[in-house]
């Protein structure tokens, strides 16, 4: 079998390449593995062999628009390939990953500028017919959520493989202990006596609700790591009065020290396909609160291994911080039992199901092309 992962940015710098680069790795023993992306790494995982897509990028619909012209000559010369796309990124995969489904999101989140409403607009059609290509014979979705979704949205009636995302539980480990803790903090300045919350991702994800019952809190202290425009935010906590309280530190390519600094991740998004900074944070041994409709929660069980909340539910928030801020051992005790949670998911796990999956479309492609031939 020879794969081909084709990705629009092959780098760790986002969930999607992170997923690609883990994959392949494992996989590369088992199969001649191909990597076709726009951005690629220096040094690429060993037995990867990769190929450069052309795109153009000033708007990230035209990167799609403009990628998607630019793989199929590409993939053509290459007819026995097992084509693995991650979303929408060529018109003959016979494997597919859905990171999101764009029409499910759009439905739920308000697009965070005139951007991103356009970017929706322009981009559901395409996915929709994406998913109505007849080579395409199978999906891989992180959670139940994101099946269901592409089955209600997009038609979707073939096989299905829900994997969810593996995580690093060596990069991603609990605090060694308080001397490390402090000096984490002293480097983040952070207060050593407040109360220490973590928002990751982006900010339409919740934090807006996060910002709303920091008031509430007089010793709490949020980190914001997120590539989103903190501008909107910023001026929210200035009315409230806690912008001296808050942290915006954007993208932060130390997020796992950020994590073992603090005490809480505090994620009550509306959407979300998976949620690999909550995985992240519980491999850290943090407690977490999470929107119940994240598809992470699927592997979150309230009051044990994190806690759940309904979306950008200010007071039913606060009355979760408050269960943590009051009852230290318990907030130790969730924390564990995410870790242990999330031991149970790591990439070798996801990657051995992966593996699964492809033997699955090897065959319906191999029985497809011998129909043909007989034909």
């Amino acid at each position: 079998m020879q794969v081909a992962i084709v990705i629009h940015d092959f780098l760790p710098d986002n969930g999607q390449g992170r997923y690609a680069i883990e994959i392949s790795r494992r996989l590369a023993g088992r199969c001649a593995m191909h990597v076709y992306a726009n951005r690629l790494p220096e040094q690429p995982p060993a037995g990867v062999t990769c190929h450069r897509v052309p795109a153009y990028r000033p708007r990230y619909a035209l990167a799609i628009a403009s990628f998607l012209v630019a793989s199929e000559p590409q993939l053509r010369r290459q007819p026995r390939l097992l084509i693995h796309a991650q979303g929408l990124t060529c018109w003959s995969a016979d494997i597919a990953t859905v990171h999101v489904c764009n029409a499910a999101r759009a439905r739920t989140l308000a697009p965070a500028d005139r951007g991103s409403w356009w970017f929706s607009r322009c981009i559901m059609p395409l996915e929709a017919r994406f998913y109505r290509q007849q080579r395409l014979r199978h999906v891989i979705t992180m959670s139940h959520r994101l099946a269901r979704e592409v089955a209600q949205f997009y038609q979707w009636s073939k096989p299905v493989s829900v994997i969810p995302h593996g995580t690093d539980t060596t990069l991603f480990r609990p605090v060694r202990d308080e001397i490390e803790r402090r000096t984490l903090r002293s480097e983040l300045g952070v207060p050593p006596t407040s109360w220490c919350w973590l928002f990751v991702g982006e900010a339409v994800k919740g934090l807006a609700t996060a910002i709303d019952v920091l008031p509430r809190f007089p010793h709490a202290h949020l980190i914001v790591v997120s590539r989103s425009d903190p501008r909107p935010y910023q001026q929210q906590a200035e009315r409230l009065g806690v912008l001296g309280r808050i942290q915006f530190r954007g993208f932060d390519p130390e997020t796992p020290r950020v994590y073992r600094a603090a005490d809480v991740l505090v994620y009550p998004t509306q959407y979300e396909s998976f949620g690999m900074v909550v995985a992240e944070a519980m491999a850290s041994a943090l407690p977490v609160i999470v929107g119940r409709e994240a598809g992470v929660a699927e592997l979150i069980e309230d009051q044990t291994t994190g806690l759940l909340v309904p979306a950008d539910n200010p007071d039913a928030l606060t009355a979760k911080l408050r269960l943590l801020a009051h009852d230290a051992p318990f907030a130790r005790a969730l924390g564990s039992a995410a870790r242990a949670t999330i031991e149970r998911h790591s990439w070798d796990r996801c990657a051995e199901a992966t593996w699964e999956a492809y033997q699955a479309a090897w065959s319906a492609k191999s029985l497809a092309s011998n129909s043909t031939s007989r034909a």
